[in-house]
């Protein structure tokens, strides 16, 4: 009986999954609106304070919708937030070996997050980590190491970061 159990919630979970990252169809045939998995969405805001392809540092801050993500920016903690969108009918999203890869279709705008629980400060928080292919000099990191810029639930004046010594695989 536990086998059965067991083997059932198997199967749901893995079909559960399989739906959280397949194109959700729309009555227009060429039109395909892909659904951001819960774990994306479960916050309102994903922060960030990090530096960008040009070495600048600045506020980041990240919010998925159903469909679609929110991106803004800023330079000063009390300045104005700038905002961008990747509106649902350009989006796309997918996941690989804990990686979520979305952005705009047929573009380079492409990012590369993993969510994940992370120390900081002595303290555990959920984070999602974005992957930073730049070198901060306005290009592309060619060796290892690279930064993993780290979101978290709040806004703060840290930069948090890791590195890793590959590339994963998206």
């Amino acid at each position: 009986m536990k086998k059965s159990i067991l083997i059932g919630t198997t199967i749901s979970t893995l079909l559960l999954s399989t739906f959280l990252t397949t194109p959700v169809t729309t009555a227009s045939a060429k039109t395909k609106y892909y659904a951001n998995p819960y774990t994306l969405r479960h916050h309102k805001y994903w922060y960030s304070y990090q530096q960008n392809y040009s070495g600048k540092w600045g506020y980041r801050r990240l919010h998925f919708a159903k469909h679609s993500v929110f991106i803004a920016t800023k330079t000063h903690r009390k300045g104005k937030w700038h905002h961008s969108h990747i509106s649902a009918k350009h989006y796309y999203v997918n996941k690989h070996h804990g990686w979520y890869t979305f952005g705009t279709r047929g573009s380079d705008n492409v990012y590369h997050v993993k969510p994940s629980w992370r120390y900081m400060n002595n303290h555990r928080h959920w984070t999602l980590g974005e992957f930073d292919p730049s070198n901060n000099n306005g290009g592309y990191q060619i060796n290892p190491p690279y930064t993993v810029w780290s979101y978290t639930t709040y806004m703060t004046g840290d930069g948090w970061y890791y590195n890793v010594n590959h590339v994963p695989s998206f």
